[in-house]
């Protein structure tokens, strides 16, 4: 990145994604069940989006990033993340590809096919409680694998911004408000599904 472009961006959009601890990004994903899934793809996209403003405003958003970038909706890409997080993908792979780095792809395409996936919605509680929680505990499994989805593209990115020395190679786990705002949601919407799954009424 150039002096005078870096010059144009904040600390926190100086990054050609977003920066943040992997561990964190787990961690969170899975004691929300899943629900700060959201946070982050929202945080990604607004990236994306505050990025490209603050370039254009300067007339520099040829340099860095996608022309279309400014007109982004962080909050659609969020809800539709399933589809998103092949753009996230494709993002991140087209960047370290064109900055010549060998280790470009981000994993196995077949992966992406157990993100988002949840049946509890469609699951009937029955009288059999051990069918219950096998049932319960194999959901938590679509969320782990979930959450490892997003949470090794966040590996990806910040090993792209490490090899071009736009960040340092060990990211700080900063919790910030609307981490802990999600993550209480998510676990109390967790404990009633955990209780209306297992227990039959």
């Amino acid at each position: 990145m150039s002096k005078e472009l870096a010059n144009n961006l904040t600390k926190e959009l100086d990054t050609y994604f977003y920066l943040d601890n992997p561990k964190k990004i787990f961690i969170l994903s899975m004691l929300s069940c899943g629900f700060y899934d959201f946070l982050w793809f929202y945080r990604h996209w607004r990236h994306y989006k505050r990025r490209a403003i603050t370039l254009n405003k300067s007339n520099q958003l040829d340099l860095d990033i996608y022309p279309k970038d400014k007109d982004i909706i962080p909050f659609w890409s969020a809800f539709f993340m399933g589809w998103y997080i092949v753009g996230v993908a494709r993002r991140i792979r087209n960047k370290m590809k064109s900055s010549g780095f060998s280790n470009f792809e981000t994993g196995p395409w077949w992966a992406w096919l157990f993100f988002g996936n949840s049946f509890l919605f469609f699951f009937e509680t029955t009288a059999d409680i051990n069918f219950n929680l096998t049932m319960y505990l194999l959901d938590l499994i679509f969320v782990a694998l979930s959450s490892w989805q997003i949470t090794r593209l966040q590996i990806k990115a910040n090993e792209c911004m490490t090899l071009s020395n736009e960040c340092p190679q060990i990211i700080e786990a900063n919790y910030k408000k609307w981490d802990l705002i999600v993550l209480l949601l998510g676990f109390m919407i967790g404990f009633f599904a955990f209780v209306g799954t297992i227990f039959p009424l």
